[in-house]
This record gives structure tokens, C-alpha cells and sequence, in this order.
């Protein structure tokens, strides 16, 4: 699809004025040289304010091909991404092996796919999902996941579509005839920075009694009111440094 007949076909789209500040603020982003999982994790985050959707995440394969979750808007999204990449089943799993859109508008069906996937986001109040490629030209590297308590509009996809080439576009800096060996460098590199934070998700739940979701909103808070990418702050939380500024914010925070 070009650019002419995209902006055509979403042109009336309710949504179409979110959708371009979110790619123009993910574009600043980009160009500014920012952290590549804060782009995601804030991407995911603004699928939700733009899509109406309940949340969303974004896989990608490391350089062993393996699929990683790196960005979600919501401990659920999380969960249900990690269910998939433990248990080899999901849309994702179906996306990333054909390189195509996978959608399901009726989780409840009893013929659909993915049995025990779909009971546990049933469970989590999802009643449809949706995974897009992760691509550009011969370029697969993961998949964007949208989780809905209603079936999208083929205008809603279209938007959706925009979002998940903004996200490769982030992850191949813009340039997919780079080498591969640099391509599944930067892959291992999110990654690793994903796997940071995660570690301080869990530090700063035990920290303060907080349940995984509330320590995640927590450091994004932190992170937000300082100025700092979340894996910055994240890296302060598991290297146990000192920081003033950030030990007055975080006592803040939680007063």
C-alpha cells in the first residue's frame, strides 16, 4: 500500500489525528538517538491511546531467532506475550512464521486456534486479538500484538499497520539493507536492555510491596519526571548506585 492510498483509506478515520502525533512523537524519538526499548515500551503505550484497543506488545527475535518480549502497555499484555513465547502458541508465534497478519475477532469460537492461549486471554477480559508483522522488504523481526475487547475495523488495522512500521522502522534505524550481523546486534541489545528492566521491575516491587504492575508504572513515572529513559533509571535500580535526584523521586512518588 503507498503513502497516497493510506492517507486515503484512513483520511476519515476518527483516530487519524492521534496516529500522526504518535508517529511524530516516535519519529522525534528516533532521530534524537533514544533508547530503543523506551521507544517500544512508549509505542505500545501509545497503541492503546491511539487503537481502540485494551492493550498491546511488541516481540521481536533475538539473534538466535528466538522471540522476545520488549515493550508492552500493560502487565497483561506482558503476561499473555510471555504465554505465548513459553508455550509456542499465538498469534505472534503464527505472524512471525508467515510474515503475515494474523487476526482473530472472536476469541470464544470454539473452532479458533491457539486453545490454551485464548482461554488465558479470555481470562484477562480480551475478546479478540490481533499480531502485525514486524518488516521491511526480506526483513522480519518480530511482531506487534493488539489485544481488544472488541473486533477491529479495517481502518483500525491500517492505523495498526502504520504503528508496527514505525516499530521496525525504530528497530532497523530506518535502513533494512543494513548488514545482518548489525541488525542482530541492536536485536541483542534491546533485548538485554529489556531483560534490565525487568530485573528492576522486580527490585522495585520487593522494594516497596508493590505488585509487578505497580513497579513498572512506578519506574516509568520515575523515569518520566527526571527526564531519563526507563532503562536508565532501571540500570540505576539493579547497579544499587546512588542517586539523589532519583532517590527523591522515587521516595516522592510513593508518598
Amino acid at each position: 500500500m503507498t503513502p497516497t492510498t493510506l492517507t486515503s483509506e484512513i483520511s476519515n478515520w476518527p483516530h487519524a489525528a492521534k496516529l500522526a502525533g504518535a508517529l511524530a512523537t516516535l519519529a522525534r524519538h528516533s532521530v534524537s538517538g533514544g533508547d530503543t526499548v523506551d521507544m517500544l515500551s512508549r509505542l505500545a503505550r501509545q497503541c492503546v491511546d491511539v487503537l481502540p484497543i485494551a492493550a498491546a506488545g511488541i516481540l521481536i527475535t533475538d539473534q538466535f531467532s528466538a522471540l522476545k518480549v520488549i515493550g508492552s502497555s500493560s502487565d497483561a499484555a506482558h503476561l499473555l506475550d510471555l504465554y505465548q513465547v513459553q508455550n509456542e502458541q499465538g498469534p505472534c508465534l503464527e505472524c512471525l512464521q508467515s510474515g503475515k497478519p494474523v487476526s482473530l475477532d472472536d476469541l470464544s469460537a470454539p473452532d479458533a486456534p491457539w486453545p490454551h492461549f485464548r482461554v488465558a486471554a479470555v481470562r484477562e477480559g480480551f475478546s479478540s486479538v490481533y499480531a502485525l508483522p514486524l518488516a521491511a522488504e526480506d526483513t522480519v523481526v518480530g511482531a506487534l500484538n493488539l489485544f481488544a475487547r472488541h473486533p477491529l475495523s479495517e481502518q483500525d488495522l491500517i492505523g495498526a499497520q502504520s504503528l508496527a512500521d514505525a516499530a521496525t522502522m525504530t528497530l532497523l534505524r530506518a535502513d533494512p539493507t543494513e548488514d545482518g550481523l548489525v541488525v542482530a546486534r541492536r536485536l541483542h541489545d534491546a533485548v538485554e536492555t529489556r531483560n534490565g528492566v525487568e530485573q528492576a521491575k522486580g527490585m522495585i516491587a520487593q522494594r516497596y510491596d508493590l505488585d509487578i504492575a505497580a513497579a513498572f508504572q512506578l519506574l516509568v513515572d520515575v523515569a518520566e519526571e527526571a527526564g531519563k529513559s526507563v532503562s536508565e533509571v532501571a540500570r540505576y535500580v539493579t547497579l544499587r548506585v546512588s542517586d539523589p535526584v532519583l532517590d527523591t523521586l522515587f521516595l516522592r512518588q510513593r508518598s
